[in-house]
């Protein structure tokens, strides 16, 4: 296999998943605007690149794996382009709907070393077990030796992990290792394919999570270890998490998600709070606000009343599942609110802002973690008679393409 002649191509712009892209709608990874990069094609189709002109806003990566591994896209762009480019991945999203002149406050910015929750690959091979995120575009898993990404609590477990898991991951097959830090302790699922679970594994399996200090291990669904109950704290509230809880991915955007909501619903009396999950915003919003919360996880909400119930002091709450997606609440129910706090999943909540647009509540605050599906439900408030006061970027996913967001609509 010879290599073709290499082709010299301008970079015009980084486009919305982290890569350069050229005039002619060439997508180039770990590129920057105004670069200059030479592209080397293999008759198999592969390509090597090599940058012949930098961009000043090339900075040297934090990570000897970047570029390899497969978690992040952007730590060669300087700080503050980094931190602009994410918010104009909300502008240009507003924009591709007709939403012009909005407000989008700077991107606030998230510490390295902050991430509380990561889901890791780890796979036998004939020599030791790897365990990190997978690589860029395969299947292979990068070996992790360093993350300026994951809390340090996490990242220590890596190589104990690589010894505990020897014996028990099999010979051929990749294992998912999703680990959580709780206010009492790791909360770890592994996903084993064909662990047998027997009396000898589990017993294995328990007497490595009490040497390493979990709160909590489930294998393949199971419990086969728990130290004390996995606790998250919020306001005045406690909550059990059910073992795979959603989890924001750092308590400092957390904290700064409550912040922006409990401004945005203002002195409102009732709340709605969709997309709960286990009540990271229902339970700071109870010591002021009378809260309806509603999720389509059963454990969650289980968990969520369970934590209402042993606080006191607070407004009326109560948790309800309910698949929003299928079953929306209804204009008639949303009226009766003051205000909505919605986070739907990356797909968005069209059913449910459909609803939403034609109701009378007063303030909405949003949380979303795509600008694309955030711009079209924006849309459809917006055609309803709501304004979109502030869009506000926050840099949860260091060095990802990912944007997180909130956001404040007012019925005009």
């Amino acid at each position: 296999m010879s290599d073709l002649p290499a082709k010299v191509v301008q970079i015009l712009r980084v486009g919305h998943k982290g890569d350069g892209e050229t005039a002619d709608g060439m997508f180039v990874p770990y590129t920057l605007a105004g670069e200059e990069v030479a592209i080397s094609t293999s008759e198999d189709g592969s390509y090597a690149v090599e940058v012949v002109k930098p961009s000043p806003d090339r900075v040297k990566p934090t990570c000897r794996h970047f570029g390899t591994c497969g978690a992040c896209q952007l730590q060669h762009m300087a700080p503050t382009v980094y931190l602009d480019w994410k918010r104009e991945q909300i502008i240009i999203a507003l924009a591709q709907r007709g939403l012009e002149d909005i407000e989008v406050a700077p991107t606030t910015a998230i510490a390295p070393g902050t991430r509380r929750r990561a889901t890791l690959s780890a796979r036998r091979i004939p020599d030791r077990v790897v365990i990190g995120f997978q690589e860029r575009g395969g299947h292979f898993i990068n070996d992790m030796q360093e993350c300026p990404v994951l809390h340090p609590q996490l990242l220590a477990l890596v190589p104990k992990l690589k010894v505990a898991l020897e014996p028990e991951l099999p010979e051929r097959g990749q294992a998912e290792l999703a680990l959580t830090l709780t206010d009492t302790g790791i909360d770890a699922a592994f996903g084993i394919p064909g662990a047998k679970l027997d009396r000898e594994q589990r017993a294995r399996f328990a007497i490595f999570a009490d040497r390493l200090r979990f709160a909590r291990l489930t294998v393949n669904e199971e419990l086969v270890h728990q130290s004390s109950p996995p606790l998250m704290k919020w306001g005045r509230g406690q909550v059990a998490l059910p073992p795979a809880s959603f989890l924001q991915a750092t308590c400092e955007a957390e904290t700064v998600m409550q912040a922006h909501i409990t401004a945005d619903v203002g002195k409102a009396r009732k709340v709605a709070d969709l997309f709960s999950g286990c009540g990271a915003f229902t339970l700071p919003l109870a010591e002021a606000h009378g809260v309806a919360a509603f999720d389509s996880e059963e454990g969650a909400i289980a968990a969520l009343a369970q934590a209402l119930r042993g606080m006191q002091g607070i407004k009326p709450a109560t948790a309800e599942r309910r698949d929003l997606f299928r079953r929306p609440l209804l204009k008639h129910e949303l009226d009766t609110f003051d205000a909505v706090v919605i986070d739907p999943p990356r797909a968005g909540a069209r059913a449910q802002v459909e609803q939403l647009a034609k109701s009378k509540v007063a303030r909405i605050a949003a949380v979303s973690c795509n600008p694309a599906t955030f711009a079209r439900d924006a849309r459809i408030l917006v055609d309803g008679g709501y304004r979109l006061r502030v869009v506000r970027p926050i840099d949860q996913f260091l060095w990802s393409a990912h944007v997180e967001l909130t956001a404040f609509f007012e019925r005009d």
